[in-house]
């Protein structure tokens, strides 16, 4: 369905927001607001707009509710005239400020354009407004008027979060080629998703024709969910980069054929220095194609292919093809089987990218041995890392050492993530004191949901309260075992120490949990050592 409703009922609204605004600015600010109907008539087509997208971007919601993709009248009806109120409402504050400020007021389309353009450098469309607005030719027109100026010279540009229709493209693409001199970073995320395809395609065709002129650095086409498909739409901007450093596919449907085609199409992987895929469904056969990617990427600093469905034969063929370098500084791999075997392999890599300063292996099924590993041959060959997580790993008490004692020599860390294994108390002690005995300035600690009690989060309270009073600012000891009559003494510790803020909620806290008792002795040792 998309959102119709006759002309005369759009402009007997148009009338009384005009009859209103009016009456408010003649009543409220001693301004008969000449402009109040090319105001209101802004605000109508915004408003309208907002509904007829939303009319056709529901179907994942409905299908599930097993019924219509469309969303019904009623509903497209009452979201028209509650976007117009809500613009109307805004209308009116920013003329109470302009009133107070200097006296006068500003059109719609004035703020739109001093909004969305951060500095002269910098345009953002998501400054306009958070609501996800269908851009007609006319409204594109209206809001990229500043790229389109004989002058502009914007060096970044985002135009996500709105959808953008064949004719709003043909406006974005001459807007692209006028900034050909400039032009360097390109946000296009989530702009054509939920769009009928064929339109979807040829918007993001369009606006990539119009981007193929330009020298980008770095260019992000996440959130389109356009599969293969979307990725040969995009086949002019990707052969025309020769210098591009940057590029992001998350969240969209990069299965085996789309990151083949990505792997043809890119004209210049040697330069590349970040590349990020997320939330795809590339497994072992797509992960050949980025593996052939990353190979020729021999700079690359930042390379992220989290919920990708690979295993350890996909991780296998990513640390053989990283080895081809020695740049990088960010690794993520959340949510992927990588398993023991492809921990092994990734150790090699830990050794030669000694540049490494943020690592994320959350839920790669290493187990406590390999985390146990990595965590040593960062620590010994990876100086300024600064952010570990390694949550959800099957890291259990009895496992722990070898993991303290890599954090132990861990002097830059900053954040670590250890969350959703099982250190129990004495583990988490261990933990504390390999943080101590680092001394290294840690923002953030995570060590929820770790079948803690009493005495580990007064391990972890010791600590922060002692050698990290200076630095932390966040401690999450959530999903854990707490007794009640822990909570009070333990938040007593943080508030004598001016860290109140610093303990996160202890909302999901289980008190009825049932620790260890054999490690009692232990943990009183280890937490005698904090105090020291």
């Amino acid at each position: 369905m998309v959102f119709r409703i006759p002309q005369e009922q759009r402009q007997d609204l148009i009338d009384r927001m005009t009859d209103n605004l009016s009456a408010i600015g003649f009543h409220c600010f001693g301004d008969s607001i000449a402009n109040a109907r090319e105001v209101c008539e802004n605000i109508e087509k915004k408003a309208f707009g907002v509904a007829d997208v939303a009319s056709t971007t529901t179907v994942e919601v409905h299908h599930k509710e097993g019924v219509s993709g469309d969303r019904p009248m009623k509903e497209s009806m009452s979201l028209y005239i509650s976007k117009a109120a809500e613009l109307m409402k805004e209308e009116c504050l920013r003329r109470a400020d302009s009133a107070d400020s200097k006296g006068g007021g500003a059109s719609t389309s004035e703020v739109v354009s001093s909004k969305a353009v951060q500095d002269k450098d910098h345009f953002d469309v998501a400054l306009d407004s958070t609501d996800r607005e269908f851009y007609t030719g006319p409204r594109a027109e209206e809001v990229l008027a500043p790229l389109l100026q004989p002058n502009a010279s914007f060096k970044f540009v985002r135009l996500s979060t709105k959808s953008w229709g064949i004719d709003a493209a043909k406006v974005a693409k001459k807007a692209f080629e006028n900034l050909k001199g400039t032009l360097e970073v390109v946000d296009l995320a989530d702009t054509i998703a939920g769009r009928p395809e064929v339109e979807a395609l040829k918007a993001m065709e369009i606006m990539c024709e119009g981007l193929s002129v330009c020298k980008l650095k770095e260019v992000d086409l996440s959130d389109n969910a356009f599969g293969e498909k979307g990725v040969r739409a995009c086949a002019k901007l990707l052969q025309s980069q020769s210098t591009l450093e940057g590029i992001s596919f998350l969240n969209n449907g990069i299965s085996e054929q789309a990151a083949r085609a990505i792997s043809e199409l890119l004209a210049s992987p040697a330069t590349l220095k970040k590349y990020h895929l997320d939330k795809n469904m590339t497994g072992d056969e797509g992960t050949v194609h980025v593996a052939a990617v990353l190979e020729k990427a021999t700079g690359i600093e930042d390379f992220k292919m989290a919920g990708s469905r690979f295993t350890s034969d996909g991780a296998l063929m990513l640390a053989k093809a990283l080895l081809h370098g020695s740049s990088l500084k960010k690794l993520n791999l959340t949510d992927n089987n990588v398993n023991e075997e492809g921990g092994e392999a990734f150790l090699e890599v830990f050794k030669k990218h000694s540049k490494l300063e943020y690592l994320n292996l959350e839920a790669t099924a290493l187990g406590e041995e390999i985390t146990g590993k990595v965590t040593q041959v960062v620590a010994e060959h990876c100086p300024d890392l600064e952010t570990l997580i390694l949550s959800a790993n099957d890291i259990l008490r009895e496992g722990v050492d070898s993991v303290a004692e890599g954090i132990a020599k861990m002097k830059k860390l900053k954040v670590l993530k250890i969350t959703d294994n099982e250190l129990g108390d004495a583990g988490v002690a261990k933990i504390c004191v390999a943080l101590q005995t680092s001394a290294a300035k840690l923002e953030e600690l995570d060590v929820s949901c770790n079948e803690i009690s009493k005495s580990g989060a007064e391990a972890v309270s010791k600590l922060a309260a002692t050698s990290l009073k200076s630095t932390i600012k966040k401690v999450n000891l959530d999903q854990n075992w707490i007794q009640e009559d822990a909570i009070e003494s333990i938040q007593k510790i943080f508030a004598d120490a001016g860290l109140d803020s610093v303990l996160q909620a202890l909302e999901d806290n289980d008190p009825d949990g049932e620790p260890d008792e054999d490690e009692a002795d232990e943990v009183a040792n280890l937490i005698a050592k904090l105090m020291v």
